[in-house]
């Protein structure tokens, strides 16, 4: 298959800015993404306020988004991170799709939702049951799927077991996600290659990188079966409850440059995503 959904992150870039960026600002930007043709964009989260500021003003944002969801092709996609962030969501009917963070780390689990990954499965299931009464599709994050910074075992093996428990719980689509850019070259190969031999569900990849080597991880999980590639213009975002330091997204500007040379192809228009580019920049760059 030549055709790779790609989809943008903007609840990914402007997470991690510490001043609160305008409810406004950040509508406007989602309705000129809305227009470039990405397969999905990942808009934001019902997650606590205490936890993540950035996103208190989910209810405003979703709720000034649902003219320009009409009018567009491209899903939505709004994080969950519990049962309640689920019931939340599941008062806009025009969200697509609900991403759940999942981690191959017990450590991360706690940090990222307060859960141990037992408890985390029981969640998810609840969440699930809630996907399917409102129609929505469920996305699982495999977080730490490519690395253990906090000297917890870790093995290629994991991975799959816990997308074997993320499929049990009822996961539509999972997504390998690179938490924190520990993914080489090598592993990325590796573990789509296992994901592409195993996985019963369609899946993708939540990879961070730095700048210089996204476009190369990105061909590699492409060329290993990957179908589905998360990314944020410029590489904006990260995420802050894995390291003291932000790890970027996979930059969408550079990712569908190497899958135009990679004989790719994927549905978003290339005149669009230059003047977003453009936007991309000035929104963040008055925050970063």
């Amino acid at each position: 298959m030549n055709q790779i959904s790609i989809v943008e992150c903007p609840r990914d870039a402007w997470q991690g800015i510490h001043d609160f960026i305008p409810t406004a600002d950040k509508v406007s930007y989602l309705e000129q993404l809305l227009e470039c043709g990405f397969h999905t964009i990942d808009a934001g989260s019902f997650v606590s306020p205490r936890a993540m500021p950035q996103m208190a003003d989910a209810k405003e944002l979703f709720s000034a988004l649902e003219e320009a969801r009409s009018e567009s092709n491209t899903q939505l996609l709004s994080i969950v991170a519990n049962e309640g962030g689920a019931k939340r969501a599941a008062a806009f009917d025009f969200i697509d799709a609900w991403g759940y963070p999942f981690s191959v780390s017990e450590v991360f689990q706690q940090r990222n939702s307060r859960k141990n990954i037992a408890d985390a499965m029981d969640d998810l299931k609840r969440v699930k049951d809630l996907a399917v009464a409102n129609n929505v599709e469920l996305v699982v994050y495999l977080s730490m799927a490519f690395g253990n910074p906090y000297s917890e075992s870790y093995d290629q093996d994991m991975v799959l077991e816990r997308m074997e428990q993320a499929v049990e719980c009822g996961a539509d689509i999972l997504s390998l996600s690179d938490t924190t850019g520990q993914g080489t070259k090598d592993s990325v190969a590796e573990l789509c290659a296992l994901m592409q031999a195993n996985s019963p569900k369609p899946w993708g990849a939540h990879m961070h990188s730095t700048y210089d080597e996204a476009s190369a991880k990105a061909l590699i999980a492409i060329e290993n079966g990957c179908t589905r590639i998360d990314t944020a213009l410029r590489g904006f975002g990260g995420c802050p409850f894995a390291s003291d330091a932000l790890i970027g997204n996979m930059p969408t500007e550079k990712v569908l440059t190497a899958l135009a040379k990679g004989g790719y192809e994927s549905t978003v228009d290339p005149l669009r995503i230059e003047s977003s580019y453009n936007s991309a920049l000035k929104l963040f760059g008055r925050y970063t």
